[in-house]
């Protein structure tokens, strides 16, 4: 199994692991993490999303989990297109996320890019429907 194979087959299982059980346990994402591991999402500079700040350590990436799943309740998550090239995995699908405090669902078509260095992730970078997430993390205003 080539290095880029051995890559897409343990972010397959993370996946799996982390619809199945609806977000409930991040160490499918912790394990792949190397300790100077970055991420990125479009959405780091909305407010309203606060959990998607840029992160620049595995302990941060596990701030940015706690935060999400404090946030948000994982409706569905499907990633299931996988490229890879050289040291990276692009991964494709679809989510879809509730917001607990206004009980909106944000649904949206999802790419990921993974990063490897010597079999651990050092770099993640997501886009999403930022609109959409913003949307559903805000209140409705009163009438």
């Amino acid at each position: 199994m080539s290095q880029e194979e051995a890559n897409i087959a343990r972010l397959k299982d993370a996946y799996a692991r982390w619809s199945d059980q609806k977000g409930a346990d991040c160490g499918c994402w912790m394990n792949l993490m190397a300790d100077d591991a970055t991420l990125r999402s479009l959405a780091e500079s909305a407010p309203e999303l606060p959990f998607a700040a840029q992160r620049r350590s595995r302990q941060e990436i596990q701030d940015y989990l706690d935060g999400l799943l404090r946030d948000w309740e994982m409706v569905e998550a499907d990633m299931n297109d996988f490229i890879a090239q050289g040291d990276r995995v692009v991964a494709m699908g679809r989510v879809a996320w509730r917001n607990r405090a206004t009980g909106k669902v944000a649904a949206s078509r999802k790419v990921d890019i993974w990063q490897f260095r010597n079999g651990d992730v050092v770099g993640f970078e997501e886009f999403f429907d930022t609109a959409g997430a913003v949307a559903a993390a805000t209140p409705e205003a009163a009438s």
